[in-house]
């Protein structure tokens, strides 16, 4: 990709060698400039952090770019002559004629409609019926077998309906920007930020859900310590289908301070050097969002957005 993004800025650089004396990009001296280009890019991206260079990479294939226009222009149809063939062209249709291919495929046309033909296509349907509605536990049993080397897993099918909607999707890059993005979710959480998590990728239900805790909390008046110290590996637990959208399930694990206080500053819950090990489940399903461009322009666009966050489970960190 940083080849392709390199090419892109050194073919611009190459239309105006011959006014400005710089080197074509298909010389020796253009080529190497464009592999230098490449290696420079690869290690801008190396020293980023993982998630953020996963949506550049993204950003440069096009991804993020609003689609075109629909178009708006005249739908008429225009009659034009029959192409005159080629040589080649010429040649087959001779070879056809010569060895009666035409009627070879007339007769075999034919044969379809007689009675015997028929006959023959009742009695394959005949036998058809027959297989499929059979008591024989045998004939079950083969049955079984043959749908489950032909049935496609709930796996198989979440990642092919991934591939077809985001076809730049990269499992790796994925959970990169989910490291990067979750510690900002979770700050956002325990805060209390509801602006803040609206601006996210969070699903509409997991909004609704978040926001009933935090507005426990401020009823309350209970401050709870957004401080997060450490954040592990996300690592994958599965990959499914939840109703007909899939489904990308992850976990985690990070370090934060158990420590509630109230209005007046006074710990409620927990204490300072309270360090405990959380561990999430974090579930990011692939759904149609509405977006907008700069001049106003709507349109709908696969988008991956938070549909679960679970704790699992807390454990005192030794001091």
């Amino acid at each position: 990709e940083a080849a392709r993004v390199a090419g892109a800025g050194n073919g611009g650089a190459g239309g105006t060698g011959g006014a400005g004396g710089g080197a074509s990009w298909t010389s020796p001296r253009g080529l190497a400039q464009i592999a230098m280009d490449a290696v420079k890019e690869e290690y801008r991206l190396a020293m980023m952090d993982p998630g953020d260079a996963a949506v550049e990479r993204r950003r440069a294939a096009g991804w993020s770019d609003a689609p075109p226009e629909p178009y708006d222009g005249t739908t008429a149809v225009a009659v034009t002559a029959a192409p005159t063939p080629g040589v080649f062209g010429k040649l087959w249709g001779g070879v056809k004629q010569k060895l009666g291919l035409s009627k070879v495929i007339t007769k075999v046309e034919g044969l379809k409609k007689t009675a015997p033909y028929a006959k023959t296509a009742e009695l394959a349907e005949d036998l058809r019926e027959r297989w499929e509605t059979s008591d024989s536990p045998m004939v079950h049993r083969i049955q079984d077998f043959q749908e489950s080397m032909f049935t496609e897993t709930e796996q198989g099918e979440a990642y092919r309906v991934i591939r077809q909607r985001d076809p730049l999707f990269n499992m790796s890059d994925f959970m990169a920007e989910v490291k990067r993005d979750a510690p900002k979710v979770l700050g956002a959480y325990l805060r209390g930020d509801v602006d803040a998590l609206r601006a996210m990728n969070i699903s509409k239900e997991m909004l609704e859900r978040l926001s009933g805790q935090m507005n426990l909390w401020k009823q309350e008046g209970q401050f709870v310590d957004p401080r997060i110290l450490d954040f592990s590996d996300v690592e994958l637990m599965e990959v499914r289908m939840m109703e007909n959208e899939p489904l990308v399930v992850l976990t985690f694990s990070c370090q934060q301070i158990n420590c509630v206080r109230d209005k007046s500053g006074k710990i409620v819950e927990g204490a300072e050097d309270d360090i405990q090990s959380v561990h999430y489940l974090w579930a990011m399903q692939l759904a149609d969002k509405k977006f907008t461009t700069d001049d106003g322009r709507e349109y709908t666009k696969p988008a991956w957005e938070l549909r679960e966050l679970v704790l699992r489970g807390m454990m005192s960190v030794a001091a």
